[in-house]
């Protein structure tokens, strides 16, 4: 695997340009685009070579495949002026979907069971108003040496800085030649589990051919695949030379997409670099004159940042080959906060002594990351630095983990976590997490005796005392029921109501669930040792209901466990706040970011940036340090240090400020 120095401040030039319009690139200038990638601030950027329509955007293209209506070289002019201007250049190429293609050659689409075309908008008459659709392409066609030989064309001819593959993804096809290819494995089309093993190993051959041509060719290039950026695929993670993640928070992703993804693609190796993927505009791609204000792109940049990740930004060129010189306005607003903070910012690695434990199973299914998600929100609302880690990662750096609803535990697992536990660590446990995979009882000792399933559909947790702080005294709605067990040696700290009755379609009350009826004889929360077990889902029921009873529950809960933290501060839960840290420098650098995203429509937007006064902070330091100062303003802090802690005040936050604990 390549070790990459990718800069920061990139760009993702999108230009997916259909055959309907003319004059392509006719209107490109290389000293226009020269200026608008220094009016950007742009270190490097991410332009088309061959594109969803099935189009190249250079003369003479292997196969045919240049544009019809291409009036200029623009992948050999936009590499030009980048080798003048000293910014890198990588080249964009089309996997997974390709318009003509998939119109000249529907044997080449993947298939549905059924025998439809995956992706596809249906049968009609070509001016039909039927919606247009991606189809997908089956990359055990000739279809994978057509990608290829455009990706060796673009190497030979233009010797880029690196390739950059789109919509690359692990997709059962039941077209005639995999069912064929399954049958010569003895694999069974008809098998889900084999249906997902031949994918997976057409994919991992894609990865493979297109990984071995370009190093084979140039060792130095950065490869990424953009859809091998899966949680848990440590399988697939050789192939890339860096990792990105793509996250337009206006786009669908929302502002807390990121930071979760994030938490978990920094911790895989520390060489490995993450760049996080934003956009320029309102919504997400292909909205030409959509634009986001440059404040909210200003505070995605400093939120990718304070996570230890490079930014970019999308951007969709028009087809005559113009920059849009609005956009690198609006770009280089965002990339000054970056470029002026460039020292602090350089090598930082993400640190916290906090990890959300996920397991592979968890990983694996889209829908258990609810449970993820959930724990993740209720953490950064609260401005507790922490990780995602799975079950292959180190603990060792961490004092409390978190093991949100569903991790459940195998031999080696457990073994791992009584270590921890033996060695000082502490665990926040929920639901199902704490249970053996294979068999329905505790893994870990908790003090109890495992039960089953909870008979209600819903249930209230009347907080005891050791956690009510903040709580109202009345038993609070959990919206699901949970786990039961008896306390053998556990203290309980919360106990379970049932309601009058389960609610059903015969049966029910009101507009929602029944009323609270009388307690349980299973605890909500019990702790034994320094082990705290939840018997609800609550973490997913966070993501999904966001009720702030729960969340401030499960923050008493981990006061118990974690008494002390690595960072408080004063901020709203609408605030973020982040800890990396430069080893060559000798410094902590703490991010603390404020802004509160509003739905508007379908589309969460930032614009009221408030300004928040004298935030206070405490930080548990390596040693006493020798400068604590506002950078890159320079500013000094005055700071109280004991047992290890420092103390300041923030005068003033304006969206984003970074502060330098400094070491001698």
């Amino acid at each position: 695997m390549l070790v990459t120095n990718l800069p920061n401040r990139q760009v993702h030039l999108d230009f997916h340009t259909s055959e309907h319009c003319l004059d392509i690139g006719g209107q490109f200038s290389e000293k226009q685009f020269a200026e608008q990638l220094r009016r950007g601030r742009v270190q490097s950027i991410n332009f088309f070579a061959y594109c969803h329509h099935g189009w190249c955007y250079y003369p003479d293209a292997v196969h045919g495949l240049s544009h019809p209506n291409l009036k200029t070289d623009l992948v050999g002019g936009m590499l030009k002026v980048c080798r003048e201007e000293g910014v890198n250049a990588e080249v964009y190429i089309t996997v997974g979907w390709n318009d003509k293609a998939s119109r000249e050659h529907p044997e080449w689409c993947i298939r549905t069971q059924d025998g439809k075309i995956l992706g596809g908008p249906g049968e009609g008459h070509p001016h039909s108003a039927r919606p247009p659709g991606w189809r997908n392409l089956c990359l055990n066609s000739p279809y994978l040496q057509q990608v290829l030989d455009v990706t060796a064309e673009v190497l030979q001819r233009y010797n880029p800085d690196g390739i950059w593959f789109d919509i690359t993804r692990e997709l059962p096809c039941y077209c005639e030649r995999c069912q064929a290819s399954m049958r010569e494995r003895r694999l069974n089309p008809e098998s889900p589990e084999d249906q997902k093993q031949f994918a997976s190993m057409i994919y991992k051959r894609y990865l493979k051919a297109t990984t071995s041509l370009i190093w084979g060719i140039n060792p130095k290039a950065t490869i990424f695949h953009n859809g091998s950026c899966k949680k848990g695929r440590h399988d697939l993670f050789v192939y890339d030379s860096h990792l990105e993640i793509e996250s337009l928070p206006s786009g669908g992703w929302g502002y807390d997409f990121f930071p979760m993804n994030a938490r978990y693609f920094t911790q895989l190796q520390p060489n490995k670099q993450v760049v996080g993927m934003t956009g320029k505009f309102h919504t997400a791609w292909g909205e030409f004159g959509g634009f986001k204000h440059p404040d909210a792109l200003r505070y995605e940049c400093a939120q990718i940042a304070s996570l230890g990740c490079l930014a970019s930004v999308g951007d969709q060129l028009h087809p005559s080959g113009r920059m849009d010189p609005e956009t690198y306005r609006i770009i280089g607003h965002a990339y000054e906060y970056l470029e002026t903070r460039e020292p602090w910012l350089k090598d930082a690695r993400p640190e916290a002594d906090v990890a959300i434990m996920a397991t592979m199973e968890m990983l694996f299914d889209d829908n258990r990351d609810r449970a993820i998600f959930g724990a993740t929100k209720m953490l950064m609302e609260k401005q507790i630095p922490h990780v995602i880690i799975d079950e292959t990662m180190s603990i060792s750096p961490y004092r409390l983990l978190i093991l949100p609803d569903l991790a459940r535990l195998d031999p080696g697992f457990r073994e791992k976590l009584n270590r921890f536990l033996a060695q000082g660590g502490s665990i926040l446990a929920s639901y199902e997490s704490g249970l053996d995979i294979n068999d329905d009882r505790f893994a870990l000792n908790l003090g109890a005796e495992y039960l089953g399933r909870s008979p209600w559909d819903v249930e209230f947790i009347e907080a005891g005392p050791e956690v009510s702080k903040d709580l109202v005294t009345s038993p609070f709605l959990t919206y699901r029921g949970g786990m039961t067990c008896r306390p053998v040696q556990a203290q309980v700290l919360a106990s379970t109501w049932g309601p009058v009755f389960n609610r059903t379609y015969a049966h029910f009350c009101s507009h929602r669930n029944s009323p609270v009826g009388t307690k349980t004889e299973w605890p909500a929360a019990i702790q034994h040792g320094n082990v705290i077990y939840l018997s609800h889902p609550i973490f997913s029921i966070y993501h999904e209901q966001g009720m702030r009873l729960h969340r401030d529950f499960v923050m008493n809960c981990l006061e118990r466990l974690y008494p002390d933290p690595l960072l408080t501060c004063s901020l709203p839960s609408c605030g973020r706040a982040n800890v990396t840290w430069q080893e060559r420098e000798n410094r902590h650098l703490l991010h603390l970011l404020y802004a509160a995203p509003a739905k508007r429509g379908n589309v969460e937007v930032i614009e009221d940036i408030i300004p928040l006064a004298n935030v206070q902070v405490t930080f548990a330091v390596r040693q006493p340090p020798k400068a604590v100062r506002l950078v890159p303003e320079g500013t000094m802090l005055p700071f109280t240090c004991s047992d290890n802690r420092i103390e300041f005040t923030i005068p003033a936050l304006n969206m984003a400020q970074i502060v330098a604990v400094e070491y001698s």
